[in-house]
């Protein structure tokens, strides 16, 4: 599972702010979405927070405090603590955070941006809102499965110089096929000869 110190801190949704549940879900993509529309929306970061302590006090602050069933399913002991001893925040308006924002825009940043991650819309909802209206085409958006972690496997292994070298001359060579084909064979005609070390 990734960790919570994956994201930016300022696009971070609340659960990983503090650990809260026990997986890394699309719901934390759709938070941040969230958090990059508002700031489409202003010109400025929404939650430019300089530490996760800070982060979480500025999501409460404009979202209000989180509701007792929310807290009672945080996996993590001390962030269920600190979250039931904040004084109690009502919510700020998102019609009064973003009085110049097209209403349509507003209701779906308030969904994209709710504290509990199942209350967010997958990826397909949001599309389907009706601020998309007139844009969005479905046969153009298709869904697929999540990528599997073999993806990142290369995050794992230990690389040289000459091994990134040879990845990047390699993605480079991804849009010129031919060369690709020319390269893998071993008949590249090229100014670029690095040593071949993947197959």
């Amino acid at each position: 599972d990734l960790q919570d110190y994956v994201a930016t801190r300022w696009y971070r949704a609340p659960e990983l702010c503090g650990s809260f549940f026990t997986k890394y879900s699309p719901a934390i993509d759709t938070w941040s979405i969230g958090c990059i529309f508002a700031e489409i929306l202003t010109g400025k970061p929404l939650f430019p927070g300089k530490n996760v302590v800070q982060q979480l006090d500025m999501m409460t602050d404009f979202l209000g405090s989180p509701s007792p069933e929310i807290i009672s399913r945080i996996r993590n002991e001390k962030a269920r603590r600190y979250l039931s001893s904040m004084r109690k925040k009502l919510p700020v308006p998102f019609s009064e955070k973003f009085p110049k924002a097209d209403p349509a825009a507003v209701k779906l940043l308030q969904k994209l941006l709710a504290f509990d991650p199942k209350d967010r819309p997958t990826a397909e909802e949001a599309l389907a809102d009706p601020y998309f209206n007139g844009l969005a085409k479905v046969e153009r958006e298709p869904s697929c499965q999540p990528i599997s972690k073999m993806e990142f496997e290369f995050e794992r292994r230990k690389f040289t110089r000459e091994d990134i070298k040879e990845l990047i001359f390699r993605e480079i060579l991804e849009y010129h096929p031919q060369l690709l084909k020319d390269y893998t064979n071993g008949s590249e005609k090229t100014n670029f000869l690095y040593p071949r070390f993947l197959p």
